[in-house]
């Protein structure tokens, strides 16, 4: 990620009524430690997504596929360990606005939300594990196609949507090929594709369990990804395609989703009640207060420097949210997170 990068201008949707539960971990001030280290952070993820997207992209795993797709996955959740929301930012800020490496960024970004819901419903580490591994390697038999569909600006063609069709049977082939034993993360990533009527994933197997939610973060961050023919959808739609059940309300796996990232997570661009427009660096006390840097003040000028703006205080309350096309702000990111 450059740590400085321009997003285009187009119209965007109210977002919906919030949630009243608080987001999960949230914090509201920066240490000076983690300030110090997001320089590191964000070029940790960016080699992290170049080696990632190689491997990936692998026709026929080699001896080592299995050992270096484990490294990364260590990798990978060490990197969000060390700061989730610096994590969260790096990956849906790379997904909304960057067409390079689409996959890899994809599935890092599943692994890290699923890591962090699982987190939230105390899970096992063998549970999270699987969920992890399965993110990252869910569409591995067809990466490459994955990377051209981000690309390309006309519909899939018939042959790529075969592989769409069958790339959940065929990246668990591909494991197996790999040498990965591990019966629960094959059949998550078999199953990742597969609906569930309730969404009530507490009373499923561990398999659907982990399968479901993946899906659901799946969908997500899928919505709010961009593509040659199409732009990152709001967050309120995102949630609205991947949160609600047949209810219109949120469902138990969308209700955990908008508790762990919130309703704007970070690496969005809000609309404040004061008329700034900013970008999510954090999550905040409730779902629908995040942390945001403020780049561009209400009269439409550019602030010299990102502002510090905490949500829960009426006046810069959230009002909406944006996609990339709805601005046109040079962000500087090392700013932005340290602000």
């Amino acid at each position: 990620m450059n740590n400085e990068l321009s997003v285009p201008d187009a119209d965007a949707d109210a977002d919906p009524a919030a949630p009243d539960a608080p987001a999960r971990p949230a914090a509201t001030a920066v240490a000076p430690s983690v300030k110090a280290d997001v320089d590191a952070l964000l070029d940790g993820w960016e080699a992290l997504r170049r080696k990632l997207s190689s491997l990936l992209k692998a026709e026929q795993p080699g001896d080592d596929w299995r050992a270096q797709l484990l490294g990364f996955a260590t990798q990978v959740r060490e990197l969000a360990a060390h700061d989730p929301d610096v994590a969260l930012y790096y990956l849906v800020f790379s997904a909304g606005q960057d067409l390079d490496h689409y996959s890899a960024v994809h599935g890092m970004a599943c692994a890290v939300i699923g890591e962090l819901v699982g987190r939230w419903h105390g899970w096992g580490d063998d549970d999270i594990s699987a969920l992890v591994h399965a993110a990252l390697s869910m569409n591995v038999s067809m990466t490459r196609t994955q990377d051209a569909l981000a690309q390309q600006a006309q519909a899939p063609d018939e042959r790529q949507r075969s592989e769409i069709a069958g790339h959940a049977q065929a990246s668990a082939a591909f494991l197996q090929a790999a040498g990965v034993e591990d019966g629960l993360w094959i059949d998550v990533v078999r199953q990742h594709g597969v609906g569930c009527d309730d969404g009530e994933i507490d009373a499923m197997s561990p398999a659907s369990r982990l399968a479901e939610l993946l899906r659901r973060i799946d969908v997500y961050t899928a919505k709010l990804s961009r593509r040659r023919s199409r732009s990152a959808s709001t967050p309120a739609l995102a949630a609205r395609d991947a949160c609600l059940g047949r209810s219109g309300h949120p469902d138990s796996v969308g209700a955990t989703l908008l508790r762990v990232l919130g309703l704007y997570p970070p690496g969005t661009w809000v609309s404040l009640s004061n008329g700034e427009t900013g970008i999510v660096i954090a999550r905040g006390a409730k779902a629908h207060t995040p942390i945001v840097a403020a780049l561009r003040r209400a009269d439409g000028g550019l602030l010299m420097q990102p502002v510090r703006r905490d949500t829960q205080a009426r006046g810069w309350a959230v009002v909406r949210g944006l996609t990339s096309r709805d601005v046109r702000v040079q962000v500087h990111h090392l700013r932005a997170l340290r602000c």
